[in-house]
């Protein structure tokens, strides 16, 4: 495998969306086209042919003479959270097309068509849904409403955005693939926890993905003057929403061991006053586990919580389910050729579970997949500071290049 090339191609769509504090390039904006041209001008120099669906995720296809089976999807996502690392989705991207590039220049014999996909918004830091492009791929429609009135931090539907970046969001039911189109799908990506790290192990087989429930709760205190309300009589949403925080945090505590926890990532105050007591408080609770039972106990838990402190307190609180994805387990043939192909290679290799979701939870409802994670020198993702050593590249890029080579024969 070429590293040097891979290298290349990542630090030059790292330049678009950059800033001082790291790469925003949300789904749709300018800069997200941007990358998307310049990796389209990547395909077509290397050969293949490229398409876009009706929600814009990318496709090149590798289909030489003699392969006539069905298809072998790999890829991943390009688009980023504010401010965030090089390598997240990237990555597997540009590792994908490389694979894809280097079986083609060798000539090897495939029976299988070679697909790279790049995924529109798997991020949901834009308009609050993760998975988007993979899920629409998969016929996972039931948010389309939501989807529909979904709006970014200016104001911004997804609607528009589309538009704007010439897509029309209601010919994205065009989009839903046949069942039997994939015969494989195998993503590599940056791991986005310390595990491998502490381990020291440069690739993991992932053998499950935990799925996220994402939760609205809405905590209806009273505004009132800063300066004339006694604290006695405060009813101070912001003070209540605090309570659930270190609540959810002491629930995370205690379900460490059962593989499930819950993040506060997103709390907004209103009037949001200097001189005024918060009357409401929004906050928005991601809870993420590989169990669907203990997604559920553990949510319930939250529930119960909401309603004690409101009680105590004396307020209303609305709690609103957002969205629930089903966890994913990856023990199949695939995941054997990911781990045979680390024997192979003699490459260092662990077993591990993704607490982040990706987009392979979506392929797997339409195909067998296998995912690959490479070690992130940093133990952060989501960051600016997240790291990935030459060497690791090297392997992770080679462990998907041996598997994609299998997959297709």
């Amino acid at each position: 495998m070429n590293t040097v090339w891979i290298l290349d191609v990542i630090d030059k769509i790292s330049q678009i969306g950059m800033t001082l504090n790291g790469i925003t390039r949300h789904a749709f904006s300018q800069s997200d086209m941007q990358a998307r041209a310049y990796l389209k001008k990547l395909i077509d120099d290397i050969g293949l042919e490229y398409r876009e669906d009706t929600f814009g995720n990318m496709f090149a296809l590798y289909k030489p003479a003699g392969a006539v089976g069905q298809v072998i999807g790999t890829g991943s996502h390009i688009d980023t959270v504010p401010n965030g690392g090089k390598y997240d989705g990237v990555l597997g991207v540009v590792s994908s097309l490389a694979s894809i590039k280097t079986i083609k220049e060798k000539n090897i014999p495939i029976c299988h068509p070679l697909e790279l996909i790049v995924f529109q918004a798997e991020e949901s830091s834009s308009f609050g849904h993760a998975t988007m492009g993979s899920k629409i791929m998969a016929g996972k429609l039931d948010n389309f409403v939501q989807w529909e009135q979904s709006v970014d931090n200016n104001g911004i539907t997804l609607v528009e955005a589309m538009k704007k970046a010439g897509y029309n969001f209601y010919d994205i039911h065009k989009s839903v693939v046949e069942k039997d189109k994939y015969k494989a799908f195998v993503e590599l990506h940056i791991d986005q926890s310390e595990k491998m790290k502490y381990e020291n192990k440069p690739v993991a087989v992932v053998d499950g993905i935990a799925a996220p429930l994402r939760v609205k709760v809405i905590i209806h205190g009273e505004a009132a003057h800063s300066g004339s309300t006694a604290m006695r009589y405060r009813k101070d949403a912001l003070v209540i929403a605090s309570e659930l925080v270190l609540a959810v945090r002491n629930l995370s505590l205690a379900y460490d061991e059962r593989n499930a926890i819950a993040t506060v990532g997103k709390l907004d105050i209103f009037p949001s006053a200097m001189n005024v007591v918060p009357g409401t408080a929004i906050m928005y609770i991601d809870i993420r586990g590989i169990n669907s039972k203990t997604i559920d106990e553990f949510f319930g838990l939250i529930r119960a919580e909401s309603s004690k402190i409101a009680l105590r307190y004396k307020v209303s609180c609305e709690i609103e389910l957002m969205s629930s994805e089903k966890p994913c387990m990856l023990n199949n043939y695939v995941s054997d050729i990911i781990e045979k192909s680390c024997h192979e290679l003699n490459i260092p290799y662990m077993h591990t579970i993704s607490g982040a979701g990706h987009d392979t939870m979506n392929m797997a409802e339409i195909t067998e997949c296998g995912m690959i994670f490479v070690k992130n020198d940093s133990g952060v993702s989501h960051h600016q500071n997240e790291e990935i050593l030459k060497e690791d590249i090297e392997q992770g890029a080679s462990l998907l290049y041996q598997t994609l080579k299998t997959l297709a024969k």
